[in-house]
C-alpha cells in the first residue's frame, strides 16, 4: 500500500487504541518488539503465540487407502499443505521436484501440495510444462479430513519468499506438525526458524533455495536416526504449545487486569 492520508489517519487511530488498551497480546516476540520500538509499552505486551489442538492432531499410522489411492507406496513424501499464495513461493517445490528427477535416488521422492489459492492454477500449470510426475495437487478438503493428509506424509515443508516481511510470523502449520510428529524442513526466516532450531522439530533452509531442500530432503530419507529424533522432538515439543496451555495463558494474561 502506498502511504496516502487515509493510511496515515488509520495509523494514528491505531497507535491511540494501543496507548488506551490496558493489555496487549502479540502471537509473536517480533511483533511486541514492533510495538515497542513505534513507542507502545512494553509493560502491557504480552506473547501469547498460537498452538495446536493435540485432540485432533496428534500421531497416527499412514491412512494405507489414501496412499494407495495417491500412488505413493514406497515413496518419502514432503507435502506442503496450506494457501498457495503469491506469499508462498512454491515454484521452489516444484524447482525442487525438477532437481530430484534427475538423480539417481530421484523416483524415492514424491511432493503433495493441499490447498487452494491465487497461484494454484498456474502452478498446476507450470508443473504440467515441466513433466512433473513426482507431484499432485490436492484441492482443499474438509477441516475434519486434512490430519488424514498430514498422515501420509513423511515430512512438512513450510515456505514463505525470502523478504524480511516474514520474519516475524509464525505459521501455524509449524504446530500442527509438531503435533502429528512431523519433522519440518522450514523455508521461512526468522522467529519461526528460531523455534525450529531451538525445540529441534527439522531444519532450516534459505527461503527459495530448491537446492538446498532437496539436500534436507534427501538426507531425512537417508539417516533414519535423525529423522527419529525429529520426530521425538516434535512430540516433545508440541506440550508446550498445546492450545489448552495457550488458553489458560491467554486466562491469566486477562484475570491480572482484575488484580
Amino acid at each position: 500500500m502506498q502511504e496516502s492520508a487515509a493510511t496515515r489517519a488509520l495509523e494514528r487511530l491505531e497507535l491511540f487504541l494501543y496507548r488506551k488498551a490496558a493489555r496487549i497480546v502479540s502471537v509473536t516476540h517480533s511483533f511486541k518488539k514492533t510495538l515497542i520500538a513505534r513507542g507502545v509499552d512494553g509493560d502491557k505486551i504480552a506473547v501469547v503465540t498460537n498452538g495446536v489442538d493435540m485432540s485432533r492432531f496428534k500421531p497416527m499410522p499412514k491412512d494405507t487407502e489414501l496412499v494407495r489411492e495417491l500412488g505413493l507406496e514406497g515413496k518419502f513424501v514432503a507435502g506442503y499443505v496450506g494457501t498457495h499464495g503469491l506469499a508462498h513461493h512454491l515454484e521452489t517445490l516444484l524447482d525442487a521436484a525438477e532437481m530430484l528427477r534427475g538423480q539417481p535416488d530421484g523416483a524415492a521422492f514424491h511432493f503433495i501440495l493441499l490447498g487452494d489459492g491465487a497461484r494454484k492454477q498456474a502452478l498446476e500449470e507450470e508443473a504440467a510444462r515441466r513433466g512433473l510426475d513426482n507431484v499432485t495437487f490436492i484441492d482443499s478438503v474438509p477441516k475434519e479430513q486434512v490430519v488424514r493428509y498430514w498422515s501420509v506424509l513423511d515430512v512438512s515443508v513450510i515456505h514463505l519468499r525470502k523478504t524480511d516481511l516474514f520474519t516475524s510470523v509464525i505459521p501455524s502449520k509449524l504446530f500442527e506438525c509438531m503435533g502429528m510428529g512431523l519433522p519440518v524442513l522450514h523455508g521461512v526466516a526468522g522467529e519461526s526458524a528460531d523455534i525450529v532450531r531451538e525445540e529441534r522439530v527439522g531444519i532450516v533452509f534459505e527461503p527459495e533455495n530448491a537446492a538446498a531442500l532437496v539436500e534436507h530432503l534427501q538426507f531425512l530419507q537417508w539417516d533414519r536416526s535423525a529423522y527419529e529424533g525429529y520426530r521425538a522432538q516434535c512430540l516433545e515439543a508440541a506440550k508446550k504449545y498445546d492450545r489448552t496451555a495457550m488458553a489458560m495463558k491467554m486466562l491469566e494474561v486477562v484475570t491480572a487486569l482484575e488484580r
